[in-house]
């Protein structure tokens, strides 16, 4: 058995940390973030990414990114291949799949989750609690999918992506690369690459010119 290093130790990091363990597939579990402020959360160590390649040997290692940016999971993701480092697809055990489908490594799938026929989700993807994914999805890679999001069938997902809670999205739809979807936006038609989208029905807000969903 392996030491898991799950990387960010924010709501979403404690949340896999607590399925790590139900899982129960880890000899140890760590968190690991760059910017440290509290050596111990939720009773698991924190380290940074050099400490952890200072204490730990590389084989020994599985990684799996929890951060809501879907840019800085590709970051992180790439981090990771630069160092030779393995990572893993972390999923709940109720979670559905078909036997048609696939999902690729460094992919957490969240509890309640569903994934129906002919779907493909890329690397590195997040699918939160109760989302629905239906038939013949193609989920770009990184892509941040959060509760209870409903995707009908025929959608096609660019990379580096991210839904808000509760949205929806109409059969056959093409939504394109670093889009954000809004909290509850019902979208109806295709969406034009980095466009931020909200309502219901989803209008254009804004250009994403940053790249980010999350401002701080």
């Amino acid at each position: 058995m392996k030491t898991l290093c799950i990387y960010g130790c924010g709501g979403m990091g404690r949340e896999i940390a607590d399925l790590a363990f139900r899982l129960n597939k880890w000899r140890n579990i760590i968190f690991v973030d760059d910017y440290v402020k509290s050596r111990i959360v939720d009773d698991i160590p924190v380290n940074t990414f050099e400490e952890v390649l200072n204490k730990y040997e590389k084989a020994d290692l599985e990684f799996i990114v929890t951060v809501g940016e879907p840019n800085v999971r590709q970051l992180l993701y790439e981090k990771l291949d630069s160092n030779d480092l393995d990572y893993v697809t972390v999923a709940d055990p109720g979670f559905i799949l078909s036997r048609l489908s696939s999902v690729k490594k460094g992919t957490i799938i969240h509890t309640g989750a569903t994934i129906t026929v002919n779907v493909h989700i890329g690397k590195g993807c997040l699918i939160n609690k109760h989302v629905v994914i239906g038939h013949d999805v193609n989920v770009g890679d990184y892509t941040v999918i959060s509760p209870n999001v409903s995707i009908g069938g025929n959608v096609e997902i660019g990379p580096n992506c991210f839904f808000g809670s509760g949205a929806v999205i109409r059969n056959g739809i093409t939504i394109g690369a670093n889009s954000i979807i809004g909290m509850g936006a019902v979208v109806l038609k295709d969406v034009e690459p980095n466009s931020v989208m909200v309502g219901n029905p989803a209008r254009f807000l804004r250009e994403n010119t940053n790249k980010k969903v999350f401002d701080k």
